[in-house]
């Protein structure tokens, strides 16, 4: 057989597979009258010696020498290649193998490229139904019957071994014990990676599907992305820079979700002048321990064989993994460079990148957002002005992705609306939309209210200080940002405000006033979601709504407060220690909080004093008076109603004394007992409405009513009004003094008298 065969593309290695077994043959052929043949491999590779010999007498002659021919054009493979036959020299130098790996590669891929080679070789060690190569037979055909060498095969198979740690082959799984007995490594099946041979047939090319082994955890990127033009802190660029100077890799990448963690992964794997390799680490940690080696095995085979940089996304890691998965993590963790994009650092993540760079990836900076802004909607003949831009970037810290998705949103709505140009408002409410199902898991979006500030009844004392809160959340921005006061006053910047007082006297409607004066959406957290017996956890609840509240820009209500910001008490249980660090958590991420936070509470002695002390409203919600609940009662019912004239809304204050909340409800009544009446809502449904709520709080009620209110209903039916008298008689005891008394038993109590019951 010539050279120019043995060097042709993959045809080469058929020949060597072919060249190597005619080898081992003829080799058992010299021994055919050597008696110990039979002892040191068995009669078969013998015989079927003597048979080839036997139908050619020359079918032997020229082989070359094993070490001197052979091994010659195995080592031309890997330090002198063709340049139509480059990839065994690749596979050679990327995974740093020796010779013998290689010739075990040949052997195995001729059998994978022509199945006919695999038969050939069943049938020179005597195995007629061999349709999967043993490690055993793929020794004994390398080895050519010396002992040594076998040995020396069989170690470069074993399970730390190159061939088997990056996954260039697949070996047949061992027998648990308890299934009967292991299988020994020679007697194992053993073939090449499919990816192996995709790699030898096409080495050059980089943009290739991943393994399918990989498809659904991993995928490539032949993006190029320059690390100036991402907008980084310079601070970031230098971390990173120099990070690739010296190499120090596996290194961190912390930042919030949608920082762009991925794209400065990108940007490094540029640098490099390598391709980006994206997999999603929690998706791989679904896996178990034996499974999640091979999976790291594949992933970073696919990167050395696709040229290509290691990223792990690491959006919401497990809490856990079990000791196992720990093991096989940290057995490619500290072998191997890569980057891993996190958001918060668990425990485990902790140990596992002790010593490790990290580098903090922020959310864009207002100026950066203001230019993605305007990337994004610049082509759009519906573009808005650059007012609407600069507001909606200060207002709102968002990510590229998130901006590309709400300029989107906005884009939608515009056209919805009929408008030419995208508004603020349009703006405004995409980018609210995408917040809202970030805090819909522990909060619930309360309802838009239609009232306005004046139509807030409070004492004038009291209403000067909620003039204040409008005040400073309307001039907030130009206050810290504008005029540089956030630089003196790098905390405490938010606006909190507690709203105390009995129930139902407008508390979480003035919260409604406020969203809906700055426009922004108000979220009522939930403590039933947030609070959890485990240790820590209604702290981490706590942060998210915090931060996602943040950054929607969303007016937060914490109603019955109370509960959740109680007073800190002596230590006298393990409970009490965790309840009081939950309150100190609480008091540190208010005062950290830039947003708008509201609480109401009955009862303000209930509240924690340092809390208190950090609130910078307070204001008291007061029962109505009589004329506030006049005012009240016609201030609920709307412009549209259908309401009869001149109902004396004052007399209804006077003489029902009820919080706000219990008016709305009886208006509300009244409406429908109008609807029943088919009748404009007037002063009868407004009474009968106010009576039935009353009676439902437990409220003993006279049926007679006041003379005014009385003669009011009157005029209302057309009646005229009743006199002094009248009034009297109308209203004057069922039991007449005139009427004879009832023979009473002695010894029966009289009612109104002196006996006791």
């Amino acid at each position: 057989m010539s050279e120019e065969l043995i060097t042709q593309d993959l045809t080469s290695i058929l020949a060597f597979g072919q060249l190597k077994i005619r080898i081992y043959l003829e080799t058992a052929s010299k021994k055919l009258d050597d008696e110990t043949a039979a002892v040191t491999f068995g009669i078969s590779a013998v015989e079927a010696a003597k048979a080839l010999r036997q139908a050619d007498e020359t079918l032997f002659n020229g082989l070359p020498n094993y070490e001197d021919g052979l091994r010659s054009f195995v080592r031309r493979w890997v330090e002198n290649p063709d340049t139509n036959f480059i990839g065994m020299a690749e596979l050679y130098t990327r995974f740093m193998l020796s010779l013998e790996d290689v010739e075990i590669l040949a052997m195995l891929t001729g059998m994978a490229i022509n199945p006919a080679l695999c038969e050939l070789c069943g049938f020179a060690v005597g195995d007629h139904a061999l349709e999967v190569a043993t490690i055993g037979v793929i020794c004994r055909i390398l080895a050519n019957q010396n002992q040594d060498k076998f040995d020396k095969y069989l170690a470069r198979l074993s399970y730390n071994a190159p061939l088997r740690h990056h996954c260039l082959i697949s070996v047949e799984k061992r027998l648990h014990p308890q299934d009967g007995f292991d299988r020994n490594l020679a007697n194992r099946k053993v073939i090449v990676a499919d990816r192996v041979l995709e790699f030898l047939k096409n080495p050059n090319e980089h943009n290739v599907p991943v393994d399918e082994g990989l498809s659904a955890y991993a995928y490539r990127t032949c993006d190029t992305i320059d690390l100036g033009k991402l907008h980084l802190p310079q601070y970031c660029q230098t971390a990173i820079l120099q990070i690739i100077r010296t190499q120090t890799l596996p290194a961190v990448l912390v930042g919030p979700s949608g920082a762009g963690k991925e794209k400065t992964a990108n940007a490094v794997a540029t640098l490099l002048g390598r391709n980006l390799l994206s997999a999603d680490l929690p998706s791989l940690l679904t896996l178990d321990a034996e499974t999640l080696q091979m999976r790291l095995a594949d992933l970073f085979r696919e990167a050395r064989l696709g040229n290509d940089f290691v990223y792990f996304r690491c959006a919401r890691l497990p809490e856990f993994i079990s000791g196992s998965q720990q093991i096989v993590l940290e057995s490619y963790f500290h072998h191997e460079q890569f980057l891993a994009g996190v958001e918060d650092m668990t425990l485990w993540m902790v140990q596992l990148t002790t010593g490790w760079p990290q580098v903090a990836i922020p959310l864009p900076s207002q100026e950066h957002r203001f230019e993605l802004w305007q990337e994004v909607l610049s082509n759009d003949k519906r573009c808005p002005t650059n007012e609407a831009i600069d507001a909606i970037s200060r207002r709102y810290e968002m990510s590229e992705p998130q901006i590309r998705q709400a300029a989107g949103e906005a884009r939608r709505l515009s056209i919805v609306a009929r408008r030419k140009r995208i508004d603020l408002n349009d703006l405004d409410k995409a980018c609210r939309t995408y917040f809202a199902h970030k805090l819909s898991d522990l909060a619930d979006l309360v309802p838009p209210s239609t009232f306005k500030p004046e139509q807030l009844i409070l004492p004038e004392a009291e209403r000067v200080k909620f003039d204040e809160v409008l005040l400073y959340a309307d001039a907030h921005d130009t206050i810290y940002t504008d005029w540089g006061f956030g630089e003196r006053f790098p905390y405490g910047r938010g606006l909190s405000v507690l709203f105390y007082g009995p129930p139902g006297t407008g508390k979480t409607m003035a919260a409604s006033i406020i969203a809906n004066y700055l426009g922004l959406d108000l979220f009522r957290v939930d403590l039933s979601r947030i609070m959890n017996r485990y240790v820590g956890e209604t702290e981490k609840n706590l942060a998210r709504v915090f931060d996602e509240a943040e950054r929607g820009r969303v007016m937060l209500l914490f109603d019955e407060a109370d509960s959740l910001f109680a007073k800190r008490t002596s230590v006298k249980s393990t409970n009490d220690r965790y309840a009081n660090l939950e309150v100190a958590y609480l008091l540190q991420r208010m005062e950290n909080f830039e947003g708008v936070t509201v609480l109401t509470t009955n009862i303000e002695a209930n509240l924690d004093d340092a809390f208190k002390r950090r609130i910078r409203y307070r204001i008291y919600f007061p029962m109505p008076d009589g004329p506030t609940r006049g005012r009240l009662f016609e201030s609920l019912i709307p412009k549209h109603a259908p309401v009869k004239p001149g109902i004396p809304y004052d007399l209804l204050g006077e003489h029902f004394e009820i919080s706000g909340g219990h008016i709305k409800q009886a208006v509300l009544k009244a409406a429908f007992y109008a609807k029943r009446d088919n009748t404009e809502i007037g002063l009868q449904q407004l009474t009968e409405a106010t009576i039935a709520e009353c009676r439902e709080l437990g409220m003993l009620m006279n049926d007679n009513l006041p003379k005014p209110l009385t003669n009011a209903l009157r005029i209302e039916k057309g009646l005229p009004p009743l006199t002094d008298e009248e009034y009297r008689r109308l209203h004057q005891p069922l039991v007449s003094q005139d009427l004879p008394l009832m023979d009473i038993p002695e010894g029966v109590p009289i009612p109104g008298s002196d006996y006791e019951y």
